[in-house]
């Protein structure tokens, strides 16, 4: 399961930034072996000797990685962990992967909009999720995964609340 992306190097002794969503990194103890996974879907072993909190971000050392210029080659990668080696998600609180496959149903109404959740998109600001109708013909929707355009969703009946979802078809 997708935890972050790693970013540029920090510093001179070999820290590189990772981006994550939430805090799933904060009960991590370091050392420890993950998967990291570059743009094509390659994927090798990194070995964490260190982690810590650094403002919206957290900053890693890598075992045998001592300079900027060394480490930058994971740039852009994703950073891996398996699904029952994470902490619990709180009941107000989901997995971006989680989403993928739930059927949008109004708010509002209740009832079913004909279109599921295909992808959630990172975005430095919020992730964006990405609806497709479920038939495969018609308008494929992105909306910000934000309170006020996303209600509750339910693992159960794989459903997700859109708020007024009509404004997403406004010209």
């Amino acid at each position: 399961m997708k935890v972050g992306v790693i970013g540029s190097s920090h510093g001179i002794k070999g820290f590189i930034k990772l981006f994550t969503e939430g805090d799933t990194l904060s009960s991590a103890k370091a050392p420890l072996t993950c998967t990291v996974e570059d743009t094509r879907g390659n994927q090798s072993q990194i070995h964490i000797e260190e982690i810590k909190q650094n403002g919206n971000h957290y900053l890693l050392k890598l075992k045998g990685y001592e300079t900027p210029e060394a480490v930058v080659k994971y740039r852009g990668f994703s950073l891996l962990w398996k699904r029952e080696e994470l902490p619990k998600p709180n009941a107000d609180e989901i997995y971006s992967e989680d989403l993928v496959g739930l059927l949008a149903i109004s708010k509002e109404t209740n009832t079913s909009l004909e279109y599921t959740v295909t992808q959630v998109i990172d975005n430095p600001a919020h992730p964006i999720l990405e609806l497709k109708p479920k038939s495969g013909e018609g308008e494929t929707v992105l909306i910000p995964f934000l309170n006020r355009f996303v209600g509750n969703w339910n693992l159960e009946s794989k459903t997700l609340e859109i708020i007024e979802w009509e404004q997403w078809f406004e010209v």
